[in-house]
């Protein structure tokens, strides 16, 4: 349950802390007082976005703090996300000037979708567009599922729903796929043939023949070049280099020792005698072993165009990107030969899948349909003791053949008011008042409530559209309700509010220029006098605080 709330700079509340008693609470104020505000705080702890419009002074966070008494059932959720568990919990939601936000369950930073697994176990806030989304089918069905609960079976069946929507998007890009690819097949298929026969297994290949026929082409000039070195360095026999710096180095090798320069020049000559007659024989390896060849020379330039024309219709400009090419050429083909098989087998998931849809869709349906029918038998005596005593609920449970995210079924709720000569019902959104829609909400939370609620049921003028009596009567389903759960109404009648066993009053008060929204728990004497207000539009009198006295006995 909600034990307190904190607010700090929210909107028009400045500061203000207020405690939550078990049991039903009522809390009223004038309109405009900042009743919803309380709720848009709450809602902030629990998960909802917010933005810096929300601070009341610009320049200051916001704050607000939320206390709950937590059960044992909880703790699974405390324990997956590594906060320290306690039965009291503290939940704190900070809005920072930038617009950054922060939040913290017992001052343990989390992300806001946790905060929100928190809320959808600890509270249920009944805002005032919930009404009006009775008249929604999607909201009758989930009204139904809550009842009967039956989240894990719904979570099983859209996690299987979503498989076998993503395995037909999958089938279809495949058929696509194949489609286009059949049609490219033959072609293709050419250029792979192409590719293949050209045999480019060597990406460097292109690089070594440019170089080969350059070599190739300038070989007689190359050899006349060789020669003319070589007759220079060593097969001249008027003028031999090598002969020549051989005398030096022998003529050196008889002083050397008289000096250590002469010594280094010895050693520089003898390794350059050494380099030199290193280059000489290198130079005549080369020259044997280079002869033009024409042969040679033709069969590279040819090899060398057919490179160059597959680059030039592939419109690359590299034997590497050609080999890619003809990876991908490959990839398309093997993919046209084999989809067939890949499809089939989909097709194959594709039929699980549908069973086990079928298989939960059935147990969906008929667990909505079971509690349809006790629905149907619960709310009409309630809604009898609210002054319909002719009203008539047929909750309808279709199965459908299509599967959607939430089963085969679609839910109508068909509503009479009162008697006809043909005891026609039609559907809600069409026939029913905005009166009778308060009652009828009321009436579903009762009964939904005694089947299965949450700690903490939050309603925000629930009430709308109904007086006297009936809003009597509507006051006591509300006690009885309190009784096994935490009820917190936000009310503008006064047989309502009576019927709390607390009260709380929501208030504007001024200081200076600025106007603040604050909230008290009333005493008994102050709650007699609110009620005597209320009575008497804001004006006290004797007769109204006799009344209120009554009404609160």
């Amino acid at each position: 349950m909600l034990v307190s709330l904190k607010i700090e700079n929210y909107a028009l509340i400045k500061e203000c802390e207020i405690s939550f008693p078990n049991g039903f609470v009522a809390i009223t104020g004038e309109t405009g007082a900042g009743k919803s505000i309380l709720l848009g705080a709450l809602s902030l702890v629990l998960g909802q976005r917010a933005d810096v419009n929300v601070l009341m002074d610009k320049e200051k966070k916001c704050i607000v703090e939320a206390v709950f008494e937590t059960k044992e059932d909880l703790k699974s959720i405390f324990e997956t996300n590594d906060i320290d568990y306690d039965t009291t919990s503290y939940f704190r939601r900070e809005i920072l000037p930038s617009g950054k936000s922060r939040a913290f369950v017992n001052d343990t930073p989390v992300q806001l979708p946790i905060l929100k697994q928190f809320a959808d176990k600890l509270i249920d806030i009944h805002s005032q567009s919930s009404t009006s989304q009775l008249k929604d089918s999607a909201f009758q069905l989930s009204l139904l599922d809550s009842m009967a609960q039956n989240k894990e079976i719904l979570n099983s069946y859209q996690n299987t729903y979503r498989k076998y929507e993503n395995l037909l998007s999958e089938i279809e890009g495949l058929e696509k796929q194949k489609s286009e690819n059949l049609k490219e097949y033959s072609y293709n298929e050419f250029l792979f043939n192409e590719l293949d026969k050209a045999n480019l297994n060597n990406k460097n290949e292109q690089e070594e023949l440019e170089n080969e026929i350059e070599l190739l082409s300038n070989a007689e000039q190359i050899k006349e070049g060789l020669y003319y070195c070589l007759n220079l360095l060593d097969n001249n026999e008027e003028s031999n280099t090598l002969l020549y710096l051989n005398n030096v180095k022998h003529q050196l090798s008889k002083i050397q020792s008289h000096s250590e320069t002469l010594n280094n020049l010895y050693n520089r000559v003898d390794s350059a005698f050494i380099e030199l007659k290193d280059i000489f024989e290198e130079l005549n390896d080369y020259n044997e072993t280079l002869n033009f060849d024409n042969d040679k020379l033709q069969a590279d330039n040819e090899r060398l165009d057919l490179i160059y024309s597959l680059e030039k219709k592939h419109n690359v400009l590299s034997i590497k990107e050609l080999q890619d090419i003809k990876t991908s050429l490959s990839e398309k083909l093997f993919f046209v030969d084999n989809v067939s098989n890949i499809i089939e087998e989909k097709e194959k998931d594709k039929k699980l899948y549908l069973k086990e849809l079928e298989d939960l869709s059935k147990k969906l349906h008929k667990q909505r349909s079971e509690v349809a029918t006790l629905m149907e038998k619960n709310i009409l005596p309630l809604l009898k003791s609210m002054a319909m005593q002719d009203a008539v609920l047929k909750i309808e449970v279709e199965e459908n053949k299509e599967f959607t995210l939430y089963g085969r079924d679609s839910v109508t709720f068909l509503f009479a008011a009162n008697k006809t000569k043909d005891n026609k019902l039609s559907p809600i959104n069409k026939v029913i008042s905005g009166g009778e829609l308060s009652r009828l909400m009321l009436a579903i939370k009762a009964v939904v409530a005694e089947n299965f609620a949450l700690p903490t049921m939050i309603f925000d003028e629930i009430d709308t559209g109904i007086s006297g009596d009936v809003a009597a009567k509507a006051g006591e389903i509300m006690l009885q309700l309190g009784k096994k759960h935490q009820v917190i109404t936000i009310t503008h009648l006064v047989q309502v509010a009576a019927k709390a066993i607390e009260q709380l009053k929501v208030y504007k008060q001024r200081k200076g220029e600025e106007t603040f929204s604050n909230i008290v728990i009333l005493s008994q004497e102050e709650r007699i006098n609110e009620i005597a207000q209320m009575l008497s539009d804001g004006k006290e009198s004797k007769e109204s605080i006799n009344l209120a006295k009554k009404l609160l006995q």
